[in-house]
């Protein structure tokens, strides 16, 4: 049997949340091993919707219009919130 999740899922399991909305509060190290497990993941793994789910769930952005450019955008806003940016939501 194969079962498939969503990324944001996807996301919650490999980062050990115990809610989805636990991904709301990542410190820096998280939000880095996160990163690291979003480079993993080809563009083309996922939908375009499912990628532009997670840009807006863990970020508040706007959709993006690729897969690849969501991805980016994405691993971009992760990377930098912990910088002097503050996330909202």
């Amino acid at each position: 049997m194969q079962v498939q999740m969503s990324l944001v899922d996807y996301l919650s399991y490999r980062m050990g949340c115990t809610f989805l909305s636990d991904l709301h509060s990542l410190d820096d190290g998280e939000r880095k091993y996160i990163c690291g497990v979003l480079r993993e993941i080809s563009p083309t793994d996922a939908s375009l919707w499912e990628w532009n789910d997670a840009l807006t769930y863990l970020t508040n952005a706007s959709p993006e219009k690729t897969q690849q450019a969501a991805r980016e955008r994405l691993l971009e806003l992760l990377s930098t919130q912990g910088q002097g940016s503050e996330k909202k939501g």
